[in-house]
């Protein structure tokens, strides 16, 4: 399967603020054995990619992975654990967050980390990274209020690590790309006096890698 390379992007979407970043590397490991699975666009449909590009819900081709209970997966976790504080009185400030659900799981465009080679061979590809949370805001709310609203901080970076494996054929050449994956939240942006705004806040925390794999 042939298809264009996923290049980092940063893009606002017209009427949105976005706060996006991801931490971005390229390595590779590679050892010696055979398999292969064929997609779209490097593994990811055109239907499934969003709007705005910046994320494509998992399909046939790819692989999720949670993270796995590294020492820094660990950390992230006592870190959330201890609560997030409300923002302080700003310009902004007059908006809360409410209703906030997760509303699924989506993987980024942006690569991580990568591999590829020549079969026969058994493409092995681990990732350890960090990767920013992304917030996107249909209306000017404080940052910190929309971490207090969803529970987390919205406004730092967390690490993701797993691994994966691909069996080349021989006579093929494999290529592996890693993306983040990210919880899906979104909550509703109300005045101070509770009153609905009508506009919606959707917030990204990175918690896995997605790996999609082909050949060609």
């Amino acid at each position: 399967m042939k298809g264009a390379v996923f290049s980092p992007r940063r893009q606002k979407v017209a009427g949105t603020f976005v706060a996006v970043g991801a931490a971005v590397a390229m390595a590779a490991t590679t050892v010696g054995t055979a398999h292969a699975d064929e997609g779209g666009h490097n593994g990811i449909p055109e239907a499934s990619i969003t709007a705005d590009g910046q994320f494509f819900k998992p399909g046939p081709n790819t692989i999720v992975k949670q993270n796995v209970a590294s020492a820094d997966t660990l950390n992230t976790l006592k870190q959330d654990s201890s609560g997030v504080s409300s923002a302080p009185p700003g310009p902004q400030a007059f908006y809360t967050l409410k209703q906030v659900k997760k509303v699924g799981q989506v993987c980024g465009t942006n690569v991580i980390q990568q591999t590829s080679g020549h079969g026969k061979a058994t493409l092995v590809l681990t990732v350890d990274k960090r990767v920013d949370a992304t917030v996107k805001r249909e209306i000017g709310i404080d940052l910190g209020m929309v971490s207090a609203g969803m529970g987390w901080d919205v406004t730092r970076s967390y690490g993701v690590s797993n691994q994966t494996r691909f069996e080349v054929p021989r006579g093929k050449f494999g290529t592996i790309q890693a993306y983040p994956l990210y919880d899906n939240y979104i909550g509703h942006a109300y005045h101070n006096d509770f009153s609905p705004t009508g506009k919606y806040v959707r917030a990204y925390k990175p918690v896995g890698v997605c790996f999609n794999q082909w050949v060609e």
